[in-house]
């Protein structure tokens, strides 16, 4: 092995962190996009429970009924969120580690007589 592959070799490592750093951001943008529509389908149905006529100073016999399904989707978009959020941190960690990995691999590749005796180094 020559000490030109180093480089080669980190090169390919550059290309897949941030390739792999680039899907992080795609699943960043469509997770907002996600959040923000969970959150304009939470206010539409407020909004529509809030047309509902009534007799004044009646209560609503539906109001409990209405704050836990208003609580349940609020928990389910933040289990969504939390999930997306797990995958994206593995990710990222790994594009990162490639990155400088890749990084490191080519200050080698270029350095002169930085290898051990068993890679050639560059003519």
């Amino acid at each position: 092995m020559t000490q030109q592959w180093l480089t080669v070799v980190g090169l390919a490592f550059d290309f897949v962190g941030f390739m792999l750093l680039l899907r992080e951001w795609w699943l960043a943008f469509f997770n907002e996009a996600r959040q923000i529509e969970m959150e304009e389908q939470l206010e539409r149905v407020r909004a529509l429970r809030n047309l509902r006529p009534a007799q004044p100073g009646q209560r609503n016999p539906f109001e409990t009924l209405e704050r836990v399904q208003d609580e349940a989707a609020l928990r389910r978009t933040r289990t969504v969120h939390r999930a997306a959020m797990t995958q994206r941190k593995g990710t990222f960690l790994l594009a990162t580690t490639l990155i400088v990995l890749g990084f490191m691999l080519q200050i080698a590749g270029a350095w002169p007589g930085c290898c051990p005796p068993w890679i050639a180094p560059q003519t």
